[in-house]
């Protein structure tokens, strides 16, 4: 689940206000750990100044399977399209974090307990990166370390740490569209990360405009591959300015909607989109 909102922080949110519309592909592969195929995904990306559509062309998350999509609107509301189910439903972000966090209050009380210890961003670098995709672009470095800490019933503590270096390479030349920025503020993190993404976020204020590749380097039993480096590499391809027709971002006619399964739901599940 966060991989793939991460991908969706990183992949949705270009635009100019200038240009009639923008595609380009998105690709992410994990090499290394045990897990680090969980975040291959392929995202094919259609914005144009106050609107949004991705679609998900290979992806190993259940959640979002191929050939669904999602669409935001100039108010950074997000949709979930399902083509094969004719289904759509509200994408909603506030409400999934809440169930999230009372899920983890009822887990407290009964004696289990996630927490971030020490978290440290540093910025090691900041250079010209060269061109990409005929765009100048600045090559950021990034040093985070923290330690996930687990309290287990009965009081048994175990500690993960975590070691990660990310390479960025951003170009100015496209903007970033508020009501996309908004949509996806807050993401990438659970609420037991708090702590970590407000440190995160305050290290990477100065960091600007639109991430044209970014390889993130892993290690630590805190890291998906489990105790072994694990590298994240994000690329962006088939970067074009073309003219995207309105119905693009449209929810088709005929199609019912429906209700996104919430994690960390109690009681019955509701109905998601990809389930018969």
């Amino acid at each position: 689940m966060r991989s793939a909102l991460r991908i969706l922080t990183i992949a949705a949110v270009a635009a100019s206000p200038a240009w009639a519309g923008l595609t380009f592909t998105q690709t992410t592969k994990g090499e290394g750990g045990r897990a680090a195929g969980g975040a291959d995904a392929v995202v094919k990306v259609m914005v144009d100044e106050s609107h949004v559509k991705l679609t998900w062309e290979q992806t190993n998350n259940r959640m979002f399977a191929a050939g669904t999509y999602m669409l935001i609107n100039e108010k950074g509301e997000m949709i979930f399209v399902n083509p094969d189910k004719r289904t759509y439903a509200k994408f909603d972000l506030a409400a999934m974090m809440e169930n999230t966090e009372q899920a983890m209050g009822e887990a407290g009380k009964m004696g289990f307990k996630m927490e971030v210890k020490d978290p440290k961003v540093e910025k090691m670098l900041e250079e010209p990166g060269g061109e990409m995709l005929g765009y100048p672009t600045t090559h950021y470095r990034w040093h985070t370390t923290y330690t996930t800490v687990m309290t287990m019933l009965g009081g048994m503590k175990r500690e993960f740490p975590t070691d990660s270096t990310e390479d960025v390479w951003t170009t100015t030349t496209i903007e970033i569209p508020p009501m996309a920025a908004k949509a996806f503020s807050g993401l990438g993190a659970p609420p037991a990360m708090s702590e970590l993404r407000k440190i995160t976020e305050l290290a990477k204020a100065k960091m600007t405009g639109f991430p044209l590749k970014r390889v993130v380097v892993s290690s630590g039993r805190g890291g998906r591959g489990g105790g072994q480096p694990t590298t994240v590499t994000t690329l962006v391809t088939d970067l074009q300015k073309t003219s995207i027709p309105a119905s693009t971002f449209a929810i088709p006619a005929g199609y019912t909607e429906t209700e996104m399964m919430q994690p960390n739901q109690r009681g019955a599940a509701t109905p998601h989109p990809n389930q018969e």
